[in-house]
């Protein structure tokens, strides 16, 4: 029975593990719906505390009634006792009576629902600030989690290939070798229509007599020898 009894412990501290780590792997699920089960309470709660509102609202107006009616009637219970009618007067009196204990039962209602509105009102406000902490604690935790998928998805890949960065190394060194191969072709070709067009200029030039040198043929040759026998 002990080892049995043993087993049984074993079983369920296994299944509190197994319990734990699908807790642990769906936590920011269980938190994103704790998130939204917490904003939809909080939308019924603004709803209940917009009917507790309107009821508040009612009971002054009905407050104010009566006091309008309560002020009217002492108006005329002091009429009646000008005009004598004592009788008259304490009917009104009376009735002043019944009215002004109406409004203090509205008085003690409203202010007992009023207390409770600011309450709740301030629960509701604590409430959302902390949804929002929430809020902000699983952006982060989603930030740190898609970062230790992207880490990890790089340690895969680079585990995998093994020389991956030489590789890509290699590439982009292949890419700006070719790119200084193209700027070197663009300036011999710029190089090259610079001479050629040198050599249309000169030959332009020549061909109006302009700037040539060099021996102008045998008569040149004897004019400049006679030239020198003269002197």
């Amino acid at each position: 029975m002990g080892v049995l009894r043993d087993m049984l412990t074993a079983l369920r501290g296994g299944a509190s593990e197994v319990g734990e780590a699908i807790v642990d792997a769906n936590a920011i699920r269980i938190l994103e719906q704790e998130i939204r089960d917490a904003e939809a309470a909080i939308g019924s709660a603004k709803q209940s505390l917009t009917r507790m509102k309107s009821s508040e609202i009612k009971l002054k107006r009905e407050m104010a009634t009566l006091d309008a009616d309560v002020a009217d009637y002492e108006q005329k219970a002091v009429a009646a006792l000008n005009a004598g009618e004592e009788a008259l007067a304490t009917e009104v009196a009376e009735r002043i009576a019944e009215l002004e204990s109406d409004r203090n039962d509205k008085g003690s209602e409203q202010a007992a629902l009023d207390a409770e509105i600011n309450k709740i009102h301030a629960m509701i406000k604590a409430r959302e600030r902390t949804i929002q902490k929430n809020k902000r604690e699983l952006d982060k935790v989603r930030t740190v989690q898609e970062l230790q998928r992207a880490t990890e998805s790089v340690s895969r890949n680079f585990a995998a290939t093994g020389s991956s960065s030489h590789r890509v190394s290699a590439a982009l060194e292949r890419v700006k070798a070719k790119q200084e191969n193209w700027q070197d072709r663009m300036q011999a070709g710029e190089w090259l229509e610079g001479e050629e067009a040198g050599d249309d200029i000169d030959a332009k030039l020549r061909a109006k007599g302009i700037g040539a040198s060099g021996s102008g043929g045998a008569n040149d040759v004897l004019a400049r020898l006679k030239a020198r026998q003269a002197g």
